[in-house]
Parts: C-alpha cells; structure tokens; sequence
C-alpha cells in the first residue's frame, strides 16, 4: 500500500547525500530554488550566510554546498557556535588550529551570532587577509570557505551588537533563506517517506503506513520545530507505533513537550501545543483502529478471540469497537442490524 498520495509523488524530487546517513530532500519550489543556489554558490567559493529557523536544515545545506564545490575532497568542520563555553569555543577554535584542520576545505559556522565578539574580530581578520592568529604563534595563512548559519534575527543581533556589522557585511552578500517547513507543507509527505525509511532502517523496523488523514494532520500542523520536529515525530511513529496492541496510549503531554521542548524555536507555542496534541491522538486512534482492524480479520470477527489475541478484556473491545463505529463484513459470523454493531451480545463471538 503507498503511503504518499498520488499529487505528492508527481511532485520533482530532489535528494542529494550529503554525509553519512544525511541527505538534502526537496520537492517544493521554495526548496527547489534553495537547491539551485547551493549549486550556483557552491562553485563560486565565496563566503555564504544561511538564515532560517531552528531545526531547517541549514547545517545539511552547508554540507551540501562543500560537496558541490571543488573543495569536497578536503576537509569539512561543523561548529556548533552556541554549544560551548565562549572561552572554550574560541580555545577550541583557533588554539586548538581547528581553522588549519580544514585547510582547502569548508568550515561550517553554526549560530554564528552566538560567536564570541575576540573570534568574530579572527573570523573577519581570515575573511579579509585570508590568515588567521593562533595563540602564540605568527599569523597562519589558510584557504579556508567559511559558511555560516543562524536562526537569529539579524536586525537584532546587529542592533543588540551582538554580530559585528563589518563580519556581517563579508558573510552577507551571497545569503540563502531556508523557508519554514510551515511554507513547503506540499512536500511533508515526501519528507515523511524519507524520513521514515530512514528511521526505520536505523532501527531495523518494517515502515509504517501514513493514512490519508494522518497526512492531512500532519500538513495541517505548522511544525516550529521544522525538520528536526518532523523526524522526531516519525521516529516515535515507527519506534512505538501501535505497539501491537490497541492499548498503545503514549504520554501525550510528554510527547507534546518533548515535541515542542526548549530545543526548538517558540512559535505560536499555545496554539501549536494544542495542535502537537491533537496530532499525536490522532496517531494513537489510527494505530489502535489499525490494531483492532487487524485482529477481528484475523478472527474473523470472533471478539472473544480478537480480545485475547489483543490481551484486552472483551468489554474494552466492544468499548473500542463501538467507539470506532466499526462495523463486521457481510460475510462475518457475526449479526449486526441497520448497519450498528450489535452490542454486549456474546452471540456468535
């Protein structure tokens, strides 16, 4: 059975592999027009600004660049500029000659208003001299291409004083705007496939079926945590799935949290709770139904059987029956009038 409607799979799809278990995917046309400046930038070798919202792919883009550009052979660096210490970030930045490890290659510099204000005076220094100084040592010539990320609002960060405007003037003028996922919802059901497969492959798991209307909630939900959120989702679609069971409740407002957590940008954060949630019932009603669906074939509809093999009680099953207004084949055992299922009657069961 596909699990991507007809409209989706005649969108253009573009994968690149970009790195170990990673891939660029785009379908939309916002991400279509993303695609083809990485190619343009790529083989220009100039310095490139990504901006987007957390979890966007910015950090699959700049690999994606480097392995489009006649740099791919060397070396490739991913630094994370929001993840250290600012003293530790500049020690492990320049003393630690991280700048000479990518010599030729592409250094990719992640939240990079987050950069220390001594290392964005290097940065500028190496964009403009082509040379930087490490600790101790004379100015150290190097080849190297920086692209850099952020998810801030730049007009902030300039007026906050928190990005240099002479860095940021180097790095911005060849810049690259990384839509929201709420911008290419047309291409989250091929993104969902990807992902999917992806998971499951991890995990050494079959794929799961994506309903009609579990796609349409997941279109219909603006996702503030983008790409990041969205495979989070799957992978807790494929891990936990109905848990063979129609018994599978899962913690909604754990997961809710964990779905929109601290890790993520805050965006319309009371409406998209509500949504997350929404979105994550809907998951537990479609893998109960699936799971029960499932069992009454397999039975043909002998509840009493389904019930055991499901290892719930017979009333849970005529509860959950009711409640999905699940309705016996012509050819089952089982009597139902004017189209109801005949309730708490254990004939023919």
């Amino acid at each position: 059975m596909n699990n991507i409607e007809p409209a989706a799979d005649q969108m253009e799809e573009i994968r690149e592999e970009v790195g170990d278990n990673i891939s660029f995917v785009a379908a939309s046309p916002g991400m279509h027009r993303v695609h083809a400046q990485a190619e343009l930038l790529a083989k220009l070798d100039v310095p490139i600004l990504i901006v987007g919202e957390s979890g966007t792919g910015k950090g699959v883009l700049g690999r994606l660049i480097h392995k489009l550009s006649d740099r791919s052979a060397n070396g490739f660096l991913n630094v994370s500029c929001s993840a250290l210490d600012p003293s530790v970030l500049e020690r492990e930045l320049f003393d630690s000659k991280v700048f000479a490890l990518c010599n030729k290659g592409t250094l990719l510099l992640e939240d990079i208003d987050e950069l220390p204000a001594r290392s964005q005076a290097k940065l500028l220094c190496l964009l403009q001299d082509k040379q930087v100084f490490l600790a101790g040592e004379n100015a150290l010539q190097l080849d190297v291409r920086i692209v850099a990320a952020t998810k801030a609002n730049i007009s902030t960060a300039l007026s906050q004083k928190s990005f240099r405007r002479d860095l940021y003037y180097s790095l911005s003028a060849f810049t690259v705007v990384v839509p929201p996922l709420r911008q290419r919802r047309d291409e989250i059901p091929l993104l969902l496939r990807h992902f999917m497969n992806r998971v499951a492959t991890n995990y050494g798991l079959p794929t799961r079926v994506f309903s009609p209307a579990l796609l349409q909630a997941c279109q219909s939900y603006s996702w503030p945590g983008n790409l990041r959120e969205l495979e989070k989702f799957v992978k807790r679609y494929v891990v936990s799935g109905d848990n063979g069971s129609p018994g599978f409740q899962g913690d909604a407002e754990k997961a809710a949290e964990e779905m929109t957590g601290a890790e993520f940008e805050p965006f319309e954060a009371v409406s998209d709770m509500s949504a997350s949630m929404s979105l994550l019932q809907s998951v537990r009603k479609e893998a109960e139904r699936n799971a029960i669906t499932t069992a009454l074939e397999q039975t043909r509809w002998n509840r009493t059987a389904a019930a055991r093999l499901l290892n719930v009680s017979y009333r849970t099953l005529l509860y959950k029956i009711e409640q999905y207004r699940m309705i016996p084949p012509a050819h089952s055992p089982l009597g139902y009038r004017n189209g109801a299922v005949l309730k708490g009657s254990r004939q023919g069961s």
